[in-house]
């Protein structure tokens, strides 16, 4: 385990020691590990989510060419970020 230091404003401090105090946490460590884990778990799942949607039914081309202008970017871009999104495009590898 790695030790790190933090600034949280006081009102989640104030919720961290309440959950402590009221027994749903051993400490205030544990408390923001699990909180960090469920926000990483909560991404996780969005994702795999938006994959899943992205494969039952894909984004109209006009919908990725309207991103893409409002974005500032390729539409080949956009539409490699929305069929996987978190990972890099091959084409970029590949350069």
């Amino acid at each position: 385990m790695r030790r790190i230091t933090v600034s949280l404003d006081s009102a989640l401090v104030e919720l961290a020691e309440a959950e402590v105090a009221a027994g749903r946490a051993p400490s205030v460590s544990a408390w923001v590990a699990a909180a960090i884990r469920f926000r990483a778990q909560a991404r996780t799942e969005l994702v795999a989510d938006l994959v899943e949607q992205e494969r039952q039914d894909p984004t109209p081309q006009a919908e990725i060419a309207k991103l893409a202008r409002v974005l500032g970017l390729p539409s080949s871009t956009v539409k490699g970020a929305i069929q996987r999104p978190g990972r890099r495009s091959r084409q970029r590898r590949a350069s």
